[in-house]
């Protein structure tokens, strides 16, 4: 049997591109076309509008001087509520657009990375899966809606501007066509430049948010260590970091904007004096004059937004690859086709081995057979395989070599939901849901329960004065990772959610870890009282009731050296014996 393969991405293009991106949005994003086509053309009447306004004030301007100018007016008011309709449509339609087909590609992405293996989050930060999720999904939103469309916008501005001052003045467009073209040498470097820095902006706002969950996440840590020092100090860095590529940024775009005012400025000028003298000779209008100055401006001011676009969509293919970093990443392999399966009976380890990476294992020929009903306790130092042992039966990883069979056949025969369905797992660091304590108690569970079982159960725990104390009983919110309870309580909380399940197996890594002796003792009696037909594993690093198990595993390095009772061990295996002694001279 090998090893599960899911956190090797399948192989792609080593440098990625606008086709890439566009695979993206249509794949994954999946915009309405209808809807987006339709900005676009309401988008292009707006552009025509505008430019036919220009064309008008110029026949308003010379229509005054000669005292007709009452129908343009009106043709011009009609005119320009027709722009003003087209444009607010146009911008509703494609920024809806942009918003409903990043939604989707946010939910694409969610259900990835919720079903994504257990390997993958192993080699993976939890705040750059996040910044994917948020970050560079807002980066496609504004290509989406905003960027491309302004470039289109900008394109048919300037075609069309250029169009209508050709046919206002040929000499006077030959100024422009200079001017343009010094504009576009200065912008699109400068452009590609902005981009890069851009980009790396991207990727160390990501190391900052990721480094922010950890720090938050981790602020009881950083405290008890009195590490907010080393903290504030990364923190900064990274900060400073950031700051430093956007004062970079700044400086080419404070030193970019006011050169090309100048450009544009002294365009102006060289048309105003240039048309004044026109003017004078009666060989153009003052209504052509404004008019193509008016044309001037439309066709000058969108190079920003056309050259805009191809910064942004560099900035965006940046995070199409990011994203599809995470999307390539095959799911976890559910095996929905596998066999159902309503109870764990039998489980065999026969000559397993496995290791997270292939030249150094964690587990080393284990050979062990477990029967329905049986309490086992595994034992041994820390690192020594136990949470990998059970880690193995509910398929979070696969044996490199040897078999592992469930009821007589292959583990990897049944369906992974059907599996863990019997399994019910209370590890030892207990992070609870967001929500209330019953959102909690009933999460993932293939069976009804009533409020009336889930009072049982948590008294059954220790905790009927507790939840009787509580205003808001089940109902309570137990805060961000559960903060709001104790961590005995979570301990407790999170045995009781294994067994609202109601599994054939229960595996409990060092579930009682954080229990006082009192508590431990309730806990240990209610194992105690669970059907006869319930298996259970417990990892135990307590050795204080280790005579109640009838079945004890004694790991180290890898293998299982030791398997029997108490006293069995005790008389036969000299690490067990000394491991014994040890915990009780520490006490």
């Amino acid at each position: 049997m090998t090893t599960n393969s899911a956190t090797s991405a399948k192989p792609r293009p080593k440098k990625y591109g606008t086709r890439d991106l566009l695979r993206l949005i249509t794949t994954n994003a999946e915009p309405k076309k209808g809807l987006f086509i339709l900005g676009i053309l309401l988008s292009f009447v707006a552009t025509i509008c505008s430019l036919s306004i220009t064309l008008m004030l110029k026949e308003f301007i010379d229509a005054f001087n000669h005292g007709n100018s009452g129908q343009l007016l009106v043709k011009l008011s009609i005119v320009i509520v027709l722009q003003l309709l087209a444009s607010v449509s146009s911008s509703f339609l494609l920024s809806y657009t942009g918003v409903d087909a990043v939604s989707k590609l946010r939910s694409t992405l969610w259900d990835h990375i919720v079903d994504l293996p257990i390997p993958y989050f192993d080699h993976n930060r939890t705040g750059e899966l996040s910044s994917r999720v948020v970050n560079d999904t807002s980066t496609i939103f504004e290509l989406i809606s905003s960027q491309f469309s302004n470039a289109i916008n900008g394109l048919i501005s300037i075609i069309g501007s250029l169009i209508l001052m050709l046919m206002l003045n040929l000499k006077l467009t030959i100024i422009i066509l200079i001017i343009v073209p010094i504009m576009a040498v200065i912008i699109i470097p400068m452009g590609q430049v902005l981009a890069r820095i851009s980009k790396a902006i991207q990727k160390e706002t990501a190391n900052l948010n990721s480094a922010a969950v950890q720090m938050i996440s981790q602020n009881r840590l950083v405290k008890a260590m009195v590490a907010e020092k080393r903290l504030k100090s990364q923190g900064n860095d990274q900060v400073n970091r950031i700051k430093g590529f956007s004062i970079s940024q700044i400086k080419l775009i404070s030193f970019l904007n006011p050169i090309l005012n100048i450009i544009l400025l002294a365009a102006i000028f060289i048309i105003i004096v240039y048309g004044g003298i026109l003017v004078q000779t009666n060989a153009l209008t003052i209504g052509s004059l404004v008019a193509f100055l008016m044309y001037a401006v439309q066709m000058i001011s969108p190079l920003s937004s056309v050259t805009g676009l191809v910064t942004a969509v560099q900035q965006t293919v940046g995070a199409t690859e990011r994203i599809d970093d995470i999307l390539d990443t095959p799911v976890e392999d559910k095996r929905l086709d596998g066999v159902g399966l309503d109870s764990i009976d039998t489980i065999n380890f026969d000559h397993v081995d496995f290791g997270y990476e292939a030249d150094q294992p964690v587990l080393k020929d284990i050979n062990l057979d477990i029967h329905r009903g049986e309490r086992i306790a595994l034992i041994g130092e820390s690192g020594s395989g136990k949470t990998t042992l059970v880690s193995l039966l509910e398929s979070y990883y696969a044996p490199t070599a040897g078999t592992l069979d469930v009821n007589g056949a292959p583990v990897a025969s049944y369906a992974v939901p059907a599996l863990r369905d019997q399994i019910g797992y209370v590890s030892q660091e207990v992070d609870l849901m967001p929500g209330t304590m019953r959102d909690n108690l009933l999460l993932g569970s293939p069976v009804a329960v009533t409020d009336d079982r889930l009072v049982e159960l948590l008294g059954q725990v220790g905790l009927s004065d507790w939840l009787a104390s509580l205003s808001d009983g089940l109902d309570t919110d137990v805060g961000e990772r559960g903060l709001n309870v104790s961590g005995g309580q979570r301990q407790r909380l999170a045995i009781v959610r294994a067994l609202v399940r109601e599994p054939s197996l229960l595996i409990l890594d060092e579930a009682t870890a954080s229990l006082d002796n009192q508590n431990q003792e309730k806990v240990t009696q209610l194992l105690a009282t669970l059907p006869a037909n319930l298996t259970s594993i417990t990892i135990v690093h307590r050795l204080n009731q280790i005579e109640a198990y009838p079945r004890i595993l004694f790991m180290e390095d890898g293998e299982i050296t030791g398997d029997g009772d108490h006293a069995t061990l005790l008389a036969s295996h000299a690490r067990y014996r000394d491991f014994y002694r040890l915990q009780y001279q520490h006490g």
